[in-house]
């Protein structure tokens, strides 16, 4: 019985030791830190670490007109000057340069017609009846109208919030209502003002901006000679 019980721890000690060897292999063969392993033949192995899961890195590139995805790309920004962003347009003159009556600016004037003071929110071309009126600008027609006080207008939507109003045309002579024109495009031909009559014929225009009045020729870019 003693000799049993001998050999019986022999082989227990042994069992023992061969589990130890067996722990410590699965162990040093645990990657650690999100580490994958890749078979090298039958017998060896080797870490992988796969980095981008801890470290997020952006592509290198010094260029600057790359298309870029998901996140808006503030190097493709360019922020605009005053000057790129004003009207940068020559415009045309309705009817000759021959200016007989100024934009008043809201200053009262004296109206040889009507007899009485009031403000002059056009400028008024000198002319005689029959001439022809021309647009300032390419543009589309709005609206064509006969009016008691300013005989017969025309106004034009030329872009950019301009409008311009050319009053004092000839009743029928006009393009009609919705017609594109094109800058010195006859638009009609000259008539006259019942509200004006006493300055003889002219064609007034006024012109607004995003519905503001404003001085036509500071409008136009033209400069008033002294």
């Amino acid at each position: 019985m003693k000799k049993n019980f001998k050999y019986g721890n022999i082989y227990i000690a042994l069992g023992i030791c061969a589990v130890a060897v067996a722990v410590a292999a699965v162990i040093s063969l645990t990657p650690s830190k999100g580490g994958t392993i890749e078979e090298e033949g039958f017998s060896r192995f080797s870490i992988v670490w796969e980095e981008s899961l801890f470290i997020e890195t952006a592509p290198e590139t010094d260029a600057v007109d790359v298309e870029v995805t998901g996140v808006p790309d503030l190097r493709l920004t360019t922020e605009k000057t005053e000057a790129e962003t004003e009207r940068k347009k020559s415009f045309n003159l309705p009817m000759g340069n021959h200016v007989v009556k100024d934009y008043s600016n809201g200053e009262m004037v004296y109206s040889k017609t009507m007899g009485d003071w009031r403000v002059h929110n056009g400028v008024d071309f000198g002319g005689a009846a029959g001439n022809t009126v021309e647009a300032v600008e390419e543009g589309i027609i709005t609206s064509v109208y006969d009016d008691s006080f300013w005989g017969t207008v025309v106004e034009i939507d030329h872009g950019d919030g301009m409008l311009v109003r050319y009053c004092g045309l000839k009743s029928g002579s006009t393009l009609p209502d919705g017609a594109r024109v094109t800058k010195g495009e006859k638009i009609g031909t000259l008539g006259n003002i019942p509200v004006e009559s006493g300055d003889g014929d002219h064609l007034h225009i006024e012109i607004s901006i995003d519905g503001k009045t404003v001085d036509p020729l500071e409008a136009l870019g033209k400069i008033r000679e002294e």
